[in-house]
């Protein structure tokens, strides 16, 4: 890769970096998208997945997760995306190659499920961030919560499938036209 292209794939991504990074923090100030936000994030990595291949994918996610972790106010948010909706649209490509969908639902599942289980055990833990009322049975809202995320979980898996064939079909002979990528 010349330094032409090199300066233009790094610029392109520090920009997408920030435009994660910024809409996630615009999110925790006001308080809302705590779910939200953090899966349009991840859904950004799609160009860098796409065009410059999962390396660079990676690298900017860790970018977003660092300065997601140090920047943004709302830490439950921070962890959805390291732990839930950052990394995932990276993997997903290669969790679609798996063998029959049983095993695909189940591995996406598992991959999710353990992210959310991190994701609450590191919020209550290094954060102290509540995570349930302790006027409520808790094994109702842990199971609550549980069928609510991974609903959201295969509304995400599905939408970034129509993203990415979006993106093939329409995206990226606009962007190649555009941009000479």
């Amino acid at each position: 890769m010349n330094a032409g292209k090199t300066s233009s794939k790094i610029a392109l991504c520090g920009i997408l970096t920030a435009l994660s990074v910024v809409a996630m923090i615009i999110a925790g100030f006001m308080g809302i998208l705590t779910y939200a936000a953090p899966m349009i994030a991840g859904g950004v990595l799609i160009f860098p997945v796409k065009q410059y291949g999962k390396g660079t994918a990676f690298t900017m996610f860790a970018a977003v997760s660092l300065l997601g972790l140090m920047l943004i106010p709302d830490k439950e948010m921070a962890l959805f995306y390291v732990l839930l909706f950052g990394h995932y649209p990276i993997i997903q490509p290669s969790l679609n190659r798996l063998g029959k969908k049983p095993a695909r639902v189940l591995v996406k599942a598992l991959v999710f499920n353990v992210g959310a289980a991190l994701s609450v055990l590191l919020a209550k833990l290094i954060f102290a961030i509540p995570i349930f009322d302790p006027d409520k049975p808790i094994w109702l809202l842990a199971a609550a919560y549980l069928v609510i995320a991974n609903i959201c979980f295969a509304l995400y898996d599905s939408a970034l499938l129509g993203f990415y064939t979006l993106y093939d079909v329409r995206l990226a002979p606009l962007l190649n036209k555009l941009f000479n990528l």
